[in-house]
C-alpha cells in the first residue's frame, strides 16, 4: 500500500462548522500577478509555452519521503534559500507559526533564491501552514493564497490539484474555519473517489494515506460514522497486511497503524462502542479486560495511549480508574499529601487531563491547585497574581472554566480581561474589540453571559462577524461564516429572549426561510450541529411538532412509525438523549423509558435486579434515574444509582453514605434521598463529600468545603428540614469564600417568606435577581395565608408575586428562574394548563438541570398544601 508521510493533521478541530463561505480577505499576495517563474528559467519560457512544461508537478498520490523533499529543497533553491525554508518548516514543527509565517513571508517578498516552481509551492504551502493555526483572518487568507495558487496548476481527472500536499493543505484550511462540507469534496477528489459514489468505493482505501486518515476524521465530524468507521477499518486490515508482508519501511506501517487505531478508538468512543474501544486501548497495551486493577491501571510506555484510556475511563464513569492511571503517569500516589498530589508532573497534557477529572469528580480545591502549579502559583496569593496570564492559552482557559464552575467569576473574568489586554474599567468600545483569538473572544462571550452582561456579549459577537447592533434586522440574521459565532450568537439571542432571530440566524445558515414550509424545514442539514440547535430553538419556542420531527428525519423515521421503530437507538447518543429529554417534556414518559432501556440492553420486561443494572455509560445511566425520578419511580431511581456507586441498598449507612468519586452520581443520590425524606441519608452523604463529620462543631460544619455545588446542595438541605441557622451561617460564609451572585442570592432567598426580608433586599440595587427574588417572598407568604385560611390575602400577593417576575421578565433578560416563578404564578392563579407548562418548558431550556434541584426546595410541600386547598375551594 503506497501511504505518503505521516499526516500533519494540526490541532483538534472546533466542534463547529460555519456554513458560509468567508469573504475573501486580503492576500499579501498580489491576485493579480503573473503566474511565478523562476528567475532562471524567464528567459527561456514564452506565454506560450503549454501549462505542462511550464509547471512540472508531482503526482497527488505520490510517496515522497521527508528525505525526498530536503533533496528537492537543494535542487530548487540556493544554498542560503534551502536553509531558511528548512528553518521555517523547523518552526513548523514546533509549533511557532508567527516565526514559521515570517521567514515564509520573507522568502516571497525577496524572490530570490527560488530556482524552480516547486520552491515556489513549497514556500506558499508552508505559509498557508503556519497561517492556518492563528487567527480567522489568517486562515482565511490561507485559503485563499492556496486557491490561488491552485488556479494556476492543472487538474487530473477527479478535479483535484497535482501540486503536491495543495488539496490536502486547502482541507485542513477549510477545516479551520467551518467549511468541512468543502474539505469533505476537496479530499474525495484527492481520493480519486465521487460524492455519488457507493458506501464500499467512497470506503476503498487510496494510494494517499493523509488523504484517507483526514477523509475519515472529516466524516467523524460531520457524523457520518459508519463512513468514518468502515474507512479506518479498511486502512487498519490494509495496514496489518502490509505489516505481515515485511515490508522495508515497518517503522513507517507501524505509525500509520497506531495513527488509524488512535482514531478508532475516538470513533468508537462516539459511537458509545465502549468495550471495542477498551478493547483495542488494551490491546495497544499488551493487556486484557479481565486484568486485576494493578495491572489496567499501569502506564504504558506510550503517553497518548494512556491519555486515551483515561479519557474513555471518563466516558464510562470509572473515574478512580481514571485518577488512578493519571496518578501513576505523574509518579504520584491517591494517599499522598495535597502538596505532592498538586505537583506538576512537567507534562502538561497530564496535568491538564488530571484537572480536568478532578473538577468532574468534584474535587475543586485540588483541580485549582494543580492549575496554579502549573503556572508557578498558589492560591493564597494576591488576586493581582493569580489572574496573571501564564502565557499557555491552554492552561490560562481550563482555569477560566474552573473558576467558573467554582462561582469565582470575578477571577475568571479578571484573567480573561489579562488574556485579551484589556481592563474592567475599560470603554465599552475597547471591552468589545475582538483580540483575533476565537477562542479567547468565545471565552469571554460565554463569561458575560453568566454574569448576565449581555449588552457586551452581543457587541462583541457582532464585532466578530462585523455587524453593528444597530443594523436592520436582516442584517443581524445574517450568518457570518464561522459557525462557532454563529451558534454562539444564537445561543444568545436565545438568553435574551430573542427567539425568532435566532430562529431566523439557524434557518438563514442552511438557506431555509421560517415560513418554508414544515416538509423544508423539518429535512436534516447535512450539519449535525446546526440541526440539533434547530431542534433546541424549536423546543422553547413551543413547536415541538418542528423539533420531534428533525430528530426522526435525522435518523430516518417518521412520527407515525409503531412504536418499535421509534424507540429504536440510532447509533447516535446526542440524537437519542435529544429525543428522550423531548418526549420527557411532552409528557411521554413510556416512549423515553422504552428508548433508554434499549440503549441500556435491557427489556421493560427485566427483572428489577437486572433494569437497576448500570450499563456502562453513565450518562444514559443518569438519565433513566432522573426519568424514573419524574415517573415517581423511586425505588428504582435509587437502586440504579446505588449500583452506579458499586452499593447496595441493604449496606450499613456507613457504606451508603460513602461518596463513590463520581461527583454526578453523589450529588443526585443525596438528591434523591431528600426528595424521598432519607434527610439523615442525604445529610451524611454531603457531609461527607465535604469531608466533615455529623457530630463536628458548629463552626465546622458551617465552613464551606471549596465545592459551592456540595454546599449549596446542604444549604438547601438544611433549610428543608429545619436546621436554618446552619444553613444561613454556611451560606453566609459561601458569599465570602465564593463572591458569586448565585451565593448571594441563595441568601436572599433563604430569607424569601421571612421577617426582615424586605430590610435586607433593600440594601441590594434592583435588578433582575432581586425582583424575582421578592417576587417568591410574596409568592411563599401566599401559600402560608391560603393555607392557613385567609385566601384572600394570599390572592393579593400573588398578585404582587406575578407583577415583580413579569416585570424582571420585562426589563431583563429571562432566566430559567424567573420563567419557572411565572409559571408557578400562574399555574397557583388557575391558568389554563397549556400556558403554565409552556413556562416551565422554557425555564427547562434554559437550564436542563432546574426541574431535577427544584424538585427538592423545601417550599414545595408549602405550595402542594396551598394548591389542594385553592383545589377544595372551588369544588
Amino acid at each position: 500500500m503506497a501511504y505518503g508521510p505521516t499526516p500533519t493533521t494540526g490541532t483538534a478541530v472546533s466542534s463547529s462548522v460555519p456554513a458560509a463561505t468567508p469573504e475573501a480577505s486580503k492576500s499579501s499576495l498580489n491576485p493579480n500577478a503573473e503566474p511565478f517563474i523562476p528567475r532562471s528559467e524567464q528567459v527561456k519560457q514564452s506565454p506560450d509555452t503549454p501549462l505542462s512544461v511550464r509547471y512540472p508537478q508531482t503526482t497527488a498520490g505520490q510517496n515522497i519521503t521527508p528525505q525526498t523533499f530536503q533533496k528537492q529543497r537543494i535542487k530548487n533553491y540556493s544554498k542560503e534559500t534551502a536553509m531558511k525554508v528548512n528553518n521555517a518548516y523547523e518552526a513548523l514543527k514546533k509549533q511557532n507559526f508567527i516565526k514559521a509565517e515570517e521567514i515564509f513571508r520573507t522568502l516571497l517578498s525577496e524572490n530570490q533564491g527560488i530556482q524552480s516552481q516547486f520552491g515556489y509551492q513549497d514556500i506558499i504551502i508552508g505559509l498557508a501552514r503556519s497561517l492556518k493555526e492563528q487567527t480567522v483572518n489568517k486562515q482565511i487568507e490561507a485559503c485563499n493564497i492556496l486557491n490561488q495558487l491552485r488556479s494556476e496548476g492543472p487538474l487530473n481527472a477527479f478535479g483535484a490539484s497535482t501540486i503536491h500536499n495543495l488539496d490536502l493543505t486547502l482541507s485542513l484550511c477549510e477545516e479551520k474555519i467551518g467549511l468541512q462540507l468543502n474539505a469533505e469534496a476537496r479530499l474525495l477528489m484527492l481520493r480519486n473517489k465521487r460524492l455519488n459514489d457507493n458506501e464500499n468505493a467512497l470506503c476503498a482505501i487510496s494510494d494517499n494515506f493523509d488523504a484517507d486518515i483526514n477523509m475519515a476524521r472529516i466524516w467523524q465530524f460531520l457524523h457520518k460514522w459508519s463512513l468514518s468507521e468502515k474507512l479506518l477499518l479498511s486502512i487498519r486490515a490494509a495496514l496489518i497486511n502490509s505489516l505481515l508482508l515485511n515490508p522495508y519501511d515497518v517503522e513507517k506501517l507501524r505509525r500509520h497503524l497506531h495513527l488509524v487505531n488512535l482514531a478508532l478508538i475516538r470513533l468508537w468512543q462516539l459511537m458509545q462502542k465502549f468495550q471495542l474501544s477498551e478493547g483495542l486501548l488494551l490491546e495497544m497495551m499488551g493487556k486484557h479486560p479481565d486484568d486485576s486493577e494493578d495491572i489496567l491501571c499501569k502506564p504504558s510506555a506510550h503517553d497518548d495511549i494512556n491519555l486515551a484510556l483515561v479519557r474513555l475511563w471518563q466516558d464510562m464513569g470509572k473515574h478512580k480508574q481514571s485518577e488512578r492511571l493519571l496518578l501513576k503517569m505523574s509518579k504520584k500516589h491517591p494517599e499522598d499529601t495535597e502538596d505532592i498530589l498538586c505537583r506538576p508532573s512537567g507534562d502538561h497534557d497530564i496535568d491538564l487531563t488530571l484537572a480536568r477529572l478532578w473538577i468532574i469528580m468534584g474535587k475543586h480545591k485540588l483541580a485549582e491547585r494543580l492549575l496554579l502549579s502549573t503556572c508557578g502559583k498558589h492560591p493564597d496569593e494576591s488576586w493581582d497574581y493569580l489572574c496573571k496570564p501564564s502565557g499557555h492559552h491552554v492552561i490560562d482557559l481550563a482555569q477560566v472554566r474552573l473558576w467558573q464552575e467554582m462561582d469565582k467569576h470575578e477571577l475568571s473574568g479578571r484573567l480573561l480581561l489579562n488574556m485579551c489586554h484589556k481592563h474592567p474599567h475599560d470603554s465599552a468600545d475597547s471591552l468589545c474589540k475582538p483580540t483575533g483569538h476565537p477562542i479567547i473572544d468565545i471565552a469571554l462571550v460565554r463569561h458575560w453571559e453568566l454574569e448576565g452582561k449581555y449588552q457586551l456579549a452581543e457587541r462583541l459577537l457582532l464585532n466578530l462577524c462585523g455587524t453593528h447592533p444597530d443594523a436592520s434586522e436582516d442584517s443581524l440574521c445574517k450568518p457570518c461564516g464561522n459557525q462557532e459565532i454563529d451558534l454562539a450568537r444564537m445561543r444568545l439571542g436565545q438568553l435574551m429572549g430573542k427567539h425568532e432571530r435566532s430562529e431566523r440566524l439557524l434557518l438563514n445558515m442552511i438557506g431555509l426561510h421560517p415560513n418554508a414550509d414544515e416538509d423544508s424545514l423539518c429535512r436534516p442539514s447535512g450539519n449535525h450541529d446546526i440541526d440539533m440547535a434547530r431542534v433546541r430553538v424549536w423546543q422553547v419556542i413551543g413547536k415541538d411538532e418542528l423539533s420531534e420531527r428533525l430528530l426522526l428525519n435525522m435518523i430516518g423515521l417518521q412520527p407515525d412509525a409503531d412504536e418499535d421503530s421509534l424507540c429504536k437507538p440510532s447509533g447516535n447518543h446526542e440524537i437519542d438523549l435529544a429525543r428522550v429529554r423531548l418526549w420527557q417534556d411532552k409528557s411521554k414518559y413510556e416512549l423515553s423509558e422504552r428508548l433508554l432501556l434499549n440503549m441500556s440492553g435491557k427489556y421493560l420486561c427485566a427483572s428489577e435486579e437486572e433494569l437497576c443494572r448500570p450499563c456502562g455509560n453513565h450518562l444514559t445511566d443518569l438519565s433513566l434515574a432522573r426519568l424514573w425520578e419524574f415517573m415517581n419511580k423511586d425505588y428504582l431511581t435509587e437502586r440504579l444509582l446505588l449500583n452506579m456507586s458499586g452499593k447496595h441498598p441493604n449496606a450499613d449507612e456507613s457504606s451508603l453514605c460513602k461518596p463513590c468519586g463520581n461527583h454526578l452520581i453523589d450529588l443526585s443520590l443525596a438528591r434523591l434521598w431528600e426528595f424521598m425524606d432519607k434527610n439523615y441519608l442525604a445529610e451524611k452523604l454531603l457531609l461527607n463529600m465535604s469531608s466533615k463529620r455529623p457530630d463536628d462543631s458548629d463552626d465546622r460544619l458551617c465552613m464551606p468545603c471549596g465545592n459551592h455545588h456540595i454546599d449549596l446542595a446542604l444549604v438547601r438541605l438544611w433549610q428543608r428540614i429545619g436546621k436554618y441557622e446552619w444553613a444561613k451561617e454556611l451560606i453566609t460564609r459561601c458569599c465570602d469564600v465564593y463572591p458569586s451572585s448565585e451565593c448571594e442570592l441563595a441568601l436572599l432567598r433563604l430569607s424569601a417568606g421571612q421577617a426582615g426580608f424586605l430590610e435586607m433586599i433593600s440594601r441590594h440595587p434592583e435588578n433582575a435577581n432581586t425582583l424575582l427574588t421578592c417576587s417568591i417572598h410574596y409568592f411563599r407568604l401566599a401559600c402560608e395565608q391560603i393555607t392557613e385560611g385567609v385566601p384572600e390575602s394570599g390572592k393579593d400577593n400573588l398578585n404582587k408575586a406575578l407583577e415583580l417576575v413579569e416585570s424582571a421578565l420585562e426589563k431583563y433578560s429571562p432566566s430559567a428562574g424567573a420563567c419557572s416563578q411565572k409559571a408557578h404564578c400562574l399555574r397557583m392563579m388557575g391558568a389554563r394548563e397549556k400556558e403554565w407548562k409552556e413556562w416551565f418548558q422554557k425555564a427547562n431550556f434554559l437550564e436542563p438541570n432546574r426541574l431535577q434541584r427544584s424538585k427538592t426546595d423545601f417550599w414545595r410541600s408549602k405550595e402542594a398544601a396551598a394548591l389542594q386547598k385553592l383545589s377544595n375551594l372551588k369544588e
